[in-house]
């Protein structure tokens, strides 16, 4: 009966950590994004938690490529960005075509970014990243040297 009780009890607990990351963008719209296209016709959805990436530990890295569906996605972005602590902005033509918005901390320590990229062919993609990155972090893993 002890053996089975801690059995369960550390089943539940792996399922509670393994799910957890992935409950770390639902305060945010594009979390909805995340889950209504992610297994859309083409789409592509990358998750990996308490990965490493170019040297920097995360916590959470998101990220949804798509086809066809700028538009849609662009209001969820908009609903976040009235949220952003910091917002990083490329406009061309008029149009916004990529940035970041750093978002409220969901922890002490632990910082939350949001990054998209729009084409003009209405495909695109969409990054949620945690983990104690900073924003000149974000900056040197997208635009430093590979």
């Amino acid at each position: 009966m002890r053996n089975r009780m801690k059995t369960v009890m550390t089943i539940a607990t792996l399922f509670l950590w393994w799910t957890m990351p992935s409950f770390a963008q639902k305060d945010l719209q594009i979390g909805q994004a995340f889950e209504r296209f992610g297994r859309s016709k083409g789409c592509k959805l990358v998750v990996l938690n308490d990965a490493e990436l170019k040297g920097y530990r995360l916590r959470v890295y998101k990220a949804l490529t798509y086809k066809r569906l700028s538009g849609e996605v662009s209001e969820y972005l908009k609903a976040d960005r009235k949220k952003a602590r910091k917002i990083r902005e490329v406009v061309a033509e008029g149009r916004i075509t990529s940035g970041y918005y750093q978002m409220p901390s969901s922890q002490k320590g632990i910082n939350r970014y949001i990054l998209f990229a729009n084409e003009t062919d209405q495909s695109g993609a969409l990054i949620y990243i945690e983990g104690t990155l900073e924003s000149d972090d974000i900056l040197k893993l997208c635009y430093g040297k590979r």
